[in-house]
């Protein structure tokens, strides 16, 4: 009896330990942890170090590019995609976390291969490309490289591409991503002018070389946006494509909201295969709600709304951080995913401005892709390619007038969108891989976007995917003109009724005038640096837009995809730096300009103006220090090189240096000379530093005005213009321009 009972209670405490410690099965055919542990490092700009294995969890860091990491462990999430537990270092403490295993990097060897390096050396890839592909091609020996042998000197296309509104950036972006050229950054207010709605702002030429130079890209992931994107039918698979589509809006069948009510004057069909409506508000995968308020609000011309935000937790791109345009006016409409906090991190981020298929700056895109006239106009809606098929195979010609909405329920369509889009890759020669990545990058992992809810206000029942045409103009926003495109007959099977004929659609016109043009990869597509029509006709803003679609790219591939025989095409420059470009780390105020210099009892020449940085002062041999003032237009920059200066005989120069928030630094230098017969100290005379706009003009002399105003307002001899004066009229040799242009002073005393 004794050991019966002692038999049942061990098996008891077994039987407890077992339930404790058992994991289930599922669990165990998801979660294996490492025997050995593994090193690594991140490949992404920003990554977002997830609580568990999936974007539906809540982030609990970022992780930079080339951030070291060790992986502890790996599970398969919801989607089937791999994600890594890792563990790290931040803030001075170890972190466990779970990042997506695309954009974990492990180190290689590489074993030199005659045959390979034969091939770079035919190809003409220079010296500093080679370590990468080398890299590469430790990875997936069946890949080959292209180089595209631009013809084209480095600095020359970098100014082109600098050239303001071809490259934006969020305005939320780290200072040194920001242009400070002329017409890009106020100096005395210290903020930056939008460009395509005020949330972005003209890229800095740094932040352009470092993305438009292919060898910062050149890994497993980034350099996918140097892949061929024509369509292949061996390579390009349904499964692959589903794969991709896993956890986005367009996981499972398209879903159908309200439908346009369409007649048409030839009597033949519009196109439009769902009596009940094939369009409306898209809902599929995990975590996305169906019912958006989003998809029925109403805007008015330039309003230009781009669509709600999604949640921090599920609107990454598999934990990268992704943006949204914020809905300003005259912005590009669709994407949905999380607005940079200004406090963020130094990527740029992922979607917008304008990644779609529209004018933009008119002088900076091709005259021959034409996107619709404009409401009223003879040519109205129609683009270059005319008697283009429309995506049911009908001339889609006919006059269609849009009218109110007929239903507005949520009925599936019975069409996937893996369907949809595999049938538009077939029709426009376009990989199947780069329409999901485009609708992805322009409508976010969501699918809220108001220009494919097909519930806009006054659009009801129609869709714009891949945004053509989406850009302020017209007396509307973009998102509105967007829509006014897809409702008008032409060429590229509009009226877009359905989501199908806009995926199809879209895909057509951006095979025909990007894929078919030349520019067949995403890089080309974002910086068209071939043709007839170079630094034009590119597809989008986002100065990272091709290495942001690039990434959602590499991850539609599967493992088995990866292996087989995959052609990228990268560009190669004229007289390129011998190191690749950096990417700018600074933050912080860039202004480091002076609102006012001046030396205390004597006068510069030339007078003070904030972009003069070099000035001349003759003062007696008997005067042995000068004191210098200087004040700085922004209150967080830093100056030094001002006050008490004692002088040596003869030439002595001054510097002045003011440093800004971000560190950098502008001088100042004002050139002293000490002789016989020089000026002296003059009491009468102050510092000459003006409180006033540091764009302003000064003018005049010691107690003297040139300009008709009263010698006696002026304490300091100088004259400074400012918002304060009353309006003059200047003629020739007063100090002022000539011509009788109008010239507004104010004088330090008041006026």
């Amino acid at each position: 009896m004794k050991n019966n009972a002692l038999k049942k209670g061990l098996a008891a405490v077994l039987g407890l330990a077992l339930c404790v410690q058992t994991p289930s099965a599922g669990s165990l055919l998801q979660l294996s942890a490492y025997a050995q542990e593994r090193s690594a490092t991140i490949n992404a700009s920003s990554l977002n170090v997830r609580s568990g294995a999936g974007t539906s969890y809540s982030s609990v860091g970022k992780l930079g590019r080339g951030t070291a990491v060790t992986v502890i462990g790996e599970k398969s999430a919801s989607d089937g995609k791999t994600w890594y537990q890792i563990r790290f270092t931040s803030g001075g403490s170890t972190q466990t976390g779970y990042v997506l295993s695309t954009y974990v990097k492990f180190p290689v060897s590489y074993s030199h291969d005659s045959s390979f390096e034969s091939q770079l050396s035919a190809q003409g890839f220079p010296e500093s490309y080679k370590t990468g592909l080398r890299q590469i091609h430790a990875q997936y020996p069946n890949w080959t490289f292209t180089a595209v042998k631009t013809g084209l000197d480095w600095n020359n296309v970098i100014q082109n591409e600098g050239v303001l509104g071809r490259n934006l950036v969020h305005t939320n972006s780290i200072s040194s991503y920001k242009s400070l050229a002329d017409g890009a950054y106020n100096w005395d207010s210290g903020t930056w002018t939008g460009f395509d709605g005020s949330t972005w702002v003209a890229a800095s030429t740094e932040i352009i070389s470092y993305y438009m130079d292919p060898r910062n890209f050149l890994d497993e992931v980034n350099v996918f946006q140097f892949l061929d994107q024509s369509y292949n039918s061996s390579l390009h698979t349904k499964e692959g494509l589903q794969s991709m589509l896993k956890g986005t809006f367009m996981e499972g069948s398209i879903r159908s909201g309200a439908s346009a009510s369409v007649s048409t004057s030839s009597g033949s069909s519009s196109g439009s295969s769902s009596s009940s409506g094939s369009s409306g508000v898209i809902t599929a995968g995990p975590g996305v709600s169906g019912g958006s308020s989003s998809g029925s609000t109403s805007a008015t011309p330039g309003a230009g709304s781009s669509g709600s935000s999604s949640s921090a937790s599920g609107g990454a791109n598999s934990g990268i951080t992704f943006s949204s345009p914020g809905g300003s006016s005259g912005q590009s409409s669709g994407t949905t995913s999380q607005t940079p906090s200004s406090g963020g991190s130094h990527q740029v981020r992922l979607e917008g401005p304008s990644a779609s298929i529209s004018k933009k700056q008119a002088g900076l895109l091709a005259s021959s892709v034409v996107i619709g006239a404009g409401p009223g106009s003879a040519t109205s809606g129609n683009s270059t390619s005319s008697g283009s098929a429309s995506p049911s195979g009908s001339s889609g010609g006919g006059s269609q007038t849009p009218g109110t909405s007929a239903s507005t329920g949520n009925a599936s369509s019975g069409v996937n969108y893996a369907d949809a889009i595999m049938s538009a890759a077939q029709s426009s020669g376009v990989s199947p891989y780069v329409i999901a990545a485009m609708i992805l990058q322009e409508q976010g992992r969501n699918g809220t976007g108001n220009s494919i809810s097909g519930n806009y206000a006054g659009y009801t029942g129609y869709y714009n995917y891949f945004n053509v045409g989406a850009y302020a103009s017209d007396g509307m926003g973009a998102v509105q003109r967007g829509l006014w495109y897809a409702s008008q007959s032409g060429s590229y099977g509009r009226p877009w009724t359905t989501p199908e004929f806009s995926i199809a659609g879209g895909a057509q016109f951006y095979g025909t005038n990007y894929v078919k043009a030349g520019q067949d990869t995403l890089y080309l597509k974002k910086y068209n640096v071939q043709g007839s029509n170079m630094y034009k006709h590119q597809y989008m803003t986002n100065v990272d837009g091709a290495a942001s679609e690039g990434s959602i790219f590499a991850e539609g591939f599967t493992s088995q995809q990866k292996n087989t025989a995959l052609n990228f095409k990268i560009p190669i420059y004229n007289n390129m730096p011998e190191t690749p470009c950096a990417q700018p780390t600074l933050s912080g105020s860039p202004n480091n300009k002076l609102k006012g210099l001046g030396v205390d009892g004597f006068t510069l020449t030339p007078t003070f103006n904030r972009d003069t940085y070099s000035y001349d002062l003759i003062v007696d041999h008997s005067v042995s220090n000068v004191t210098v003032s200087a004040s700085a237009i922004d209150s967080k920059a830093s100056i030094r090189g001002n006050g008490n200066v004692s002088l040596a005989s003869g030439i002595n120069d001054i510097s002045v240096v003011v440093r800004a928030e971000n560190g950098t630094e502008r001088t100042y230098t004002i050139h002293v000379v000490r002789q016989a017969g020089g000026p002296t100290y003059n009491g009468g005379i102050g510092g000459g530093t003006s409180n006033g706009s540091s764009s302003s003009v000064t003018m005049g002399g010691p107690g003297s005005s040139s300009a008709g105003i009263s010698s006696g307002s002026s304490s300091s001899g100088v004259i400074t213009a400012g918002p304060n004066g009353g309006s003059v009229t200047s003629t020739p040799n007063t100090g002022s321009s000539s011509g009788g242009s109008n010239v507004t002073f104010s004088s330090p005393g008041g006026n």
